[in-house]
């Protein structure tokens, strides 16, 4: 091989995987999937607690709007997701998602069956906080979607989603979306008590573009199961071990090899599954499709009245990917570049 053909078959893997900066993850993200099957409602009913938190708060319901959200543990959590998402995308509902409770009470809503696949629930001195992984299509959400953050400012102050909180804590910020690590959706949510600085420096809103496994690093992210631990403290978000920082915007922003280290974990609880509480919403289209499959009722196989149009964000509403804070060309670009590049290749051997 002569240099020239190294140099173009270089040039062709490192344009196929070469990061640019984070300048795309907001914006509109991929439209809502229109719905191709729509799934019968389950057979949840609402309770109204009589102990803990939420007693005398009244019950859940699968229209909710509530926004008091609470972290107790893997089994026991909400998270905010779009109120409507046969409308709206993460990024798009912004402002407007609601949470999704396991044990929903005082008008949240409760979480789908199905939905969370796995979660790992961390208690330090500062915070509470779960991280796992989910089912898109439970959520009627596009594997494309990097979501973002909602947290308890906002760009008014007023918080993302407006009004959002979390039960026992004065800052918190989520995560949720299919692009922090390729082929696994996932989310975390985090919130922070104590006095409001040294609260807020666990769960500073000024990271938005770096991502989960920047702001709320884990090693048990990606993995299976459902664990409750105590952990160590880990540095304030964007800090590092030898007094070293980074804010997002500095000139240099570090790879997922030099990530601030998750902390440690002790007295972990392997835990079962929340059980199943008959929770399915209509746009639920991994339980539509697999009523179709098995014969029994899915409701109307039809596709969605109303479907987001690309261009209706802050930007043109593009397919776009991150990773490890970068956001990488849209799959299709990438292909056609490299499968191009090749064929140059082969002409030159």
């Amino acid at each position: 091989m002569t240099f020239l053909q190294a140099a173009v078959v270089a040039l062709v893997i490192s344009a196929a995987s070469a990061p640019v900066l984070a300048q795309g993850v907001g914006g509109a993200g991929p439209p809502a999937p229109s719905l191709t099957v729509t799934a019968a409602t389950g057979t949840w009913k609402p309770v109204a607690p009589t102990s803990g938190a939420g007693a005398g708060l009244g019950t859940g319901s699968l229209s909710g709007m509530g926004r008091q959200a609470y972290i107790n543990s893997a089994t026991d959590f909400c998270l905010f997701l779009p109120p409507n998402p046969v409308q709206d995308d993460l990024v798009q509902a912004e402002a407007d998602a609601v949470a999704y409770c396991i044990n929903a009470f005082n008008g949240t809503r409760p979480m789908p069956d199905g939905f969370i696949t796995s979660a790992h629930f961390r208690k330090t001195d500062h915070y509470v906080q779960v991280v796992g992984t989910f089912n898109p299509a439970v959520m009627n959400l596009d594997v494309q979607d990097c979501g973002g953050e909602y947290d308890n400012h906002g760009a008014q102050g007023v918080g993302n989603p407006v009004g959002a909180a979390i039960s026992g804590a004065n800052n918190f910020f989520q995560f949720i979306g299919s692009c922090d690590i390729p082929g696994q959706s996932t989310f975390g949510i985090r919130a922070c008590s104590g006095d409001a600085g040294t609260s807020y420096s666990y769960c500073n809103n000024r990271y938005d573009l770096m991502g989960l496994l920047f702001v709320m690093p884990d090693n048990d992210i990606a993995n299976a199961g459902f664990t409750n631990c105590d952990a160590t403290d880990p540095l304030p978000v964007g800090h590092y071990p030898g007094g070293s920082t980074f804010q997002q915007g500095d000139s240099s922003t570090p790879d997922a090899s030099h990530y601030p280290p998750a902390p440690s974990s002790s007295n972990c609880q392997t835990v079962s599954p929340p059980t199943s509480s008959g929770v399915t919403y209509t746009w639920n289209q991994a339980a539509g499709a697999v009523a179709v499959a098995t014969g029994g009722s899915s409701g109307s196989a039809s596709a969605a009245a109303h479907t987001s149009s690309p261009g209706s964000g802050k930007d043109s509403g593009a397919a776009h990917t991150h990773t490890s804070g970068f956001v990488t060309a849209p799959a299709q670009a990438v292909i056609a570049l490299s499968a191009a590049g090749l064929a140059f290749a082969a002409f030159l051997l």
